[in-house]
């Protein structure tokens, strides 16, 4: 019975797992990126959440927890010490062939810039830098990938390195803003009531069951929905700041607790029996 639990759960998690992989993708982020990021998650909270005394656990219980070696512990805290936590090497072969392009001097032009390469020819080709960089990925393959997350243009028969531009770095913003202001609280609501013993300690969570709507009606129903979501956030952001208010002169006695809430809307995902 506890192996089949754990099956569920494991599904659960691949679930979770399958949208932040897609937003990986979607930003030119790979599996290395997030096994770096994902082991420095495992080395924060097991650090913070099962030391003894107010003390982080030492290296060698981390590492009995996560399956994380020793070694890698002592790195990881290191970059936290560091205030690099988010800090990863890219390590697709996208991000070498794109790096090569503009350290490799034979990809680079006089003003020390990554050149406009000739598709095909040697050396300082487009496939000279595929075939020395990308690994057992093909060419046409990579020009593909490349002109998927737009950093590349082909311009008649040479291929030119475009550098990530304001509206894509504002793309990234926006979607790191989102992600902090969502996900992230409802997720960490999530643990914090498996973490804790009284249920009187539980955050509240509140979920719409799961509703089949005709695909006709399915953008005005949205649009309803958005407004209905819209009054409940309003009530609520209402409800704190009349109650900060009410409070704010009192003397201060204890330190201030942030607090939020939110609401979603999904459409088009089927969430499967939790027997399977």
């Amino acid at each position: 019975m506890e192996h089949r639990n754990s099956n569920k759960l494991n599904a659960a998690f691949l679930l979770l797992l399958q949208p932040i992989a897609r937003l990986f993708l979607r930003y030119g982020r790979g599996i290395k990126e997030f096994y770096e990021l994902s082991k420095t998650a495992f080395v924060v909270v097991a650090s913070e959440d099962y030391g003894v005394g107010g003390r982080p656990t030492n290296a060698s219980r981390v590492a009995a927890m996560t399956g994380i070696t020793r070694r890698e512990v002592r790195r990881i805290r290191v970059k936290l010490d560091g205030d690099r936590a988010s800090v990863t090497e890219h390590g697709t072969p996208v991000s070498d062939v794109m790096t090569a392009w503009r350290t490799d001097t034979e990809f680079l032009d006089e003003n020390k810039s990554p050149a406009l390469l000739p598709l095909d020819g040697q050396p300082g080709s487009f496939q000279a830098l595929i075939k020395r960089y990308a690994g057992d990925i093909p060419e046409g393959a990579m020009r593909k990938e490349l002109e998927r997350i737009s950093a590349v243009e082909t311009v008649g028969d040479y291929m030119r390195l475009l550098e990530p531009g304001a509206a894509t770095r504002l793309e990234e913003g926006r979607l790191a803003a989102q992600l902090k202001s969502g996900p992230y609280p409802l997720l960490a609501a999530v643990a914090a009531n498996h973490m804790s013993d009284d249920p009187k300690d539980d955050w509240p969570i509140e979920i719409v069951r799961e509703t089949s709507i005709r695909q006709s009606d399915v953008r005005r129903v949205r649009q309803i929905v958005s407004g209905r979501l819209k009054a409940a956030t309003t009530n609520i952001a209402e409800l704190l700041e009349a109650y900060a208010t009410l409070h704010g002169g009192d003397e201060q006695t204890e330190a201030g607790v942030p607090i939020s809430a939110g609401v979603f809307y999904t459409e088009g995902i089927e969430i499967p029996d939790s027997g399977n």
